[in-house]
């Protein structure tokens, strides 16, 4: 019996070989572990390099959607060539991610987790304002499959991406226009591409008192500043750099009433310094234009409307009230570009404007071609070429006129945003009255698009407020100083 004890107590004691029956035992257990330890990394290296990539293709894409004609091709063009992603774990070694698909998108659904229908996609270039990419789909070697025994699977992964763009500008004028082409068949990006649309001068009027509503042809004062005071919106406008940014994501924040010194802050930009003004005439922040011209002739700062000086001429159906568009405040862009040049330019026989040769015909009153140049380009050519109106320019001149600034000590303005152009908020008013009503300090309202307005004359006294312009474009980054864009993955 002391026998078989001690036979058992060795037994009991005897540690050889229990290593290796905990590694039979935990082997399986260990090596399924690490291998999906090893697949999981795979897959999310794999997932992650996917997404980057769409996100990168995505945003490329979008930073082209800037509602020109053009735009969605361009678009098309960054996703495929602008960016390249690489991707270093899908079956069959590495290689470059491509775009599978692309769609774009006018708008977005409220909820982020709710993929884009139908409803929200567009080919048209002058809305489409979101893109979304889906990449090809890359395939992961599984070493771990369902079955341990069983043979070796793979997972096919995918990514998609939906980025958008917002524009927005520093150096902004206080102001709002109101869409001249809300509800109407052509939208304002397609009328601003066409020389026709470009020189058609616009009233652009404020309304008589709070109670009335926003229109076509309207204006507005914005409140950059956020706290229902107009004190400074004079300043902004006076001045030759604006110190408002505003954007389209945040939208704008809108000013009741009017600004009693508006004229003689805009014509702080015609050389002309009155009222609360006359102290900047030497401040070089108040510099005006380098083109003043404005049918105004004198001596320094005392000139005043000449029947002899002629400045840019009014479409002609505003003379007769023929103008129909926008309820008469929008022309027809027929104005008199022959007698504009025979007046300032000494009658020239020809002259070459943004690259198009004009004869002009001072007997039949004509110039060929009859597609005319808008006023800003006229403007342009005259700061461009030496030849602004007047003595200085050209030596003898048949205008009394001198165009270039006199008045301000410091002569014309060298800020980088020409003076005679207002960056200016463009709002769908009618759908904003509709749904807030536009007669309060309203905030967060969605914008449009930013425009640049052509001034072409100084504002005039009275409690009539009017602007005479012409919208020359778009707001365009990398063209324009101060426009930016913001562009960013929208899910």
């Amino acid at each position: 019996m002391a026998k078989i004890k001690e036979h058992f107590r060795r037994y009991a004691n005897n540690i050889s070989g229990a290593m290796a029956t905990w590694a039979v035992l935990t082997a399986p257990v260990l090596i399924t572990g690490a291998a999906i330890s090893v697949d999981i990394s795979r897959m999310f290296n794999l997932e992650h390099e996917l997404q980057i990539a769409a996100d990168a293709l995505a945003k490329a894409g979008a930073a082209e959607l800037d509602q020109r004609s053009d735009s969605i091709e361009r678009s098309k063009r960054a996703i495929a060539n602008l960016v390249t992603n690489a991707q270093k774990f899908g079956l069959g070694g590495g290689g470059e991610v491509t775009a599978a698909s692309i769609r774009f998108l006018w708008d977005l659904p409220d909820n982020d987790y709710e993929i884009p229908g139908e409803e929200f996609e567009t080919t048209d270039p002058f809305k489409a304002r979101f893109v979304e990419v889906e990449v090809v789909p890359e395939t992961v070697r599984v070493i771990f499959s369902r079955k341990v025994a069983d043979q070796i699977s793979d997972v096919t992964l995918e990514a998609t991406s939906i980025a958008g763009a917002t524009n927005g500008i520093c150096g902004a004028a206080p102001l709002f226009v109101c869409n001249p082409y809300e509800n109407d068949t052509t939208s304002i990006f397609e009328a601003m591409e066409g020389r026709e649309f470009q020189r058609r001068l616009i009233q652009f009027k404020t309304t008589n008192n709070n109670a009335d509503t926003y229109g076509p042809g309207n204006f507005g004062f914005l409140d950059p500043y956020g706290k229902g005071d107009n004190s400074k919106l004079d300043e902004a406008i006076a001045i030759s750099k604006s110190p408002i940014c505003v954007s389209r994501s945040a939208g704008v924040n809108l000013e009741t009433g009017n600004i009693a010194s508006l004229r003689v802050a805009m014509n702080t930009r015609f050389d002309i310094y009155e009222g609360k003004f006359k102290k900047y005439e030497n401040d070089p922040d108040y510099a005006p234009a380098a083109n003043v011209t404005k049918g105004y002739s004198g001596n320094g700062c005392n000139t005043n409307p000449d029947p002899n000086a002629m400045g840019l001429p009014r479409d002609a159906c505003f003379a007769d009230d023929s103008c129909t568009d926008m309820n008469g405040r929008m022309g027809n862009g027929d104005w008199d570009f022959v007698s504009y040049m025979e007046v300032n330019h000494n009658a020239v026989k020809s002259v070459t404007i943004d690259g198009t040769k004009y004869n002009l015909n001072y007997v039949s009153r004509n110039a060929s071609p009859k597609d005319i140049p808008s006023r800003y380009q006229v403007y342009r050519w005259e700061i461009d070429t030496g030849s602004i109106p007047g003595a200085v320019s050209y030596g003898t001149s048949s205008t009394p006129e001198e165009g270039t600034p006199t008045c301000h000590a410091s002569g014309p303005s060298t800020a980088e945003v020409d003076r005679r152009v207002l960056y200016a908020a463009v709002l769908n008013c009618q759908e904003l009255e509709s749904a807030y009503g536009l007669n309060g300090a309203e905030t967060n309202l969605p914008v449009e698009t930013f425009v640049k307005v052509f001034v072409t004359e100084p504002m005039e006294q009275g409690q009539d407020n009017t602007i005479w312009g012409e919208i020359v474009g778009p707001v365009i980054k990398g063209k324009d100083q101060g426009a930016s864009d913001r562009v960013s993955v929208a899910r």
